[in-house]
């Protein structure tokens, strides 16, 4: 087969996974592939609850061998993160490995393990196994299974019109700290610091997702991976509607605004076209909104699904594209 580059990118591949794989027509399956999660039937009316991620040399992180501790806290957190955009549910164990090259310091390997194990107790994660190879370039994965009731799981795929677009966790700060990190220089003030800290540190919300699920408060949920404009896209596709999105200043973080100024540039961009920012877009009936408010008050209103198709931004007028990987 000739080397020549792709011409499909990871929308177009993942829904031709979906369609050429007859697991995921499986009856025991009861969200496959296309979700932050895969949710599997058991026995009891309980549900086993599967992701996976990994990071990659050249794509996720930089050549070298200079933050191990970042490296092992941000691949559990994004883990999770998709655990918590499926609603209430709780982290039972974790599987994990990768590839590393020949020269991988020891002191290297050894920090990094030590790091995993200690995040992975603190968000209450056993590690089952995993693999190890050697590679020419360094890449980590993880498997996480968390366990949930069927009746409080949340998918992707329940936007209706009338809802309200509701996000939790910061919008486009990711990005900004990856910019900071990319520059080669230590943070020159204190939102310098926060953004890099949200770079390598993102929390992953499950307490809010388990919140959401629990009392059944949203229709669809996502975990914001690849930037905002890239969690509308999906949105509109997986729910056949028209999602209106109305930024107002409020919704974005004091240090992403400072650092926006500082750099002469549009803080919306960031929010619009970043990534890695790991926290929750979801959307909920109008009469839950109070209840919403009490329960998670971090929460911010961003917008409203409307019947047709598409999306708009208000109050925007940039021109910005979603990650992809491919």
């Amino acid at each position: 087969m000739k080397n020549v580059k792709s011409k499909m990118n990871e929308s177009k591949i993942l829904d031709y996974i979906e369609d050429n794989f007859s697991a995921s027509k499986d009856k025991r399956l009861l969200i496959g592939p296309g979700d932050d999660a895969a949710v599997l039937k058991t026995k009891g009316g309980k549900v086993l609850v599967a992701t996976t991620d990994e990071m990659v040399e050249g794509t996720h992180f930089l050549r070298g061998f200079d933050y191990p501790e970042k490296l092992a806290k941000k691949l559990i957190r994004i883990n999770l993160s998709d655990l918590a955009a499926m609603g209430n549910v709780k982290p039972l164990t974790c599987l994990s490995g990768g590839g590393m090259p020949k020269n991988t310091p020891s002191a290297w390997i050894k920090i990094f393990i030590k790091t995993l194990n200690k995040e992975a107790e603190k968000f209450g994660l056993n590690l089952s196994g995993g693999n190890l190879a050697r590679s020419k370039n360094l890449h980590v994965y993880m498997t996480v299974l968390g366990e949930a009731d069927r009746g409080e799981i949340i998918t992707r795929y329940g936007a209706k019109p009338g809802d309200t677009l509701y996000s939790i966790g910061c919008l486009g700060d990711s990005k900004a700290g990856l910019e900071i990190f990319l520059s080669g220089r230590k943070p020159k003030s204190v939102f310098e610091k926060k953004l890099l800290e949200r770079f390598w540190e993102p929390k992953p919300w499950l307490e809010a997702g388990s919140i959401l699920g629990k009392y059944k408060l949203a229709n669809c949920m996502l975990d914001n991976s690849d930037g905002l404009l890239r969690s509308i896209e999906i949105i509109v596709r997986a729910c056949k509607c028209k999602v209106i999105v109305n930024l107002q200043e409020k919704d974005i973080s004091k240090e992403l605004r400072a650092y926006a100024l500082s750099k002469g540039k549009n803080c919306v961009d960031y929010v619009i076209g970043g990534g890695e920012d790991y926290g929750l877009i979801f959307t909920a009936s109008f009469k839950n909104k109070n209840k919403i408010k009490k329960l998670l008050p971090e929460v911010k209103i961003i917008g409203r699904i409307e019947k047709g198709t598409g999306f708009n931004f208000e109050n925007y007028d940039g021109k910005n594209k979603s990650f992809e990987h491919f």
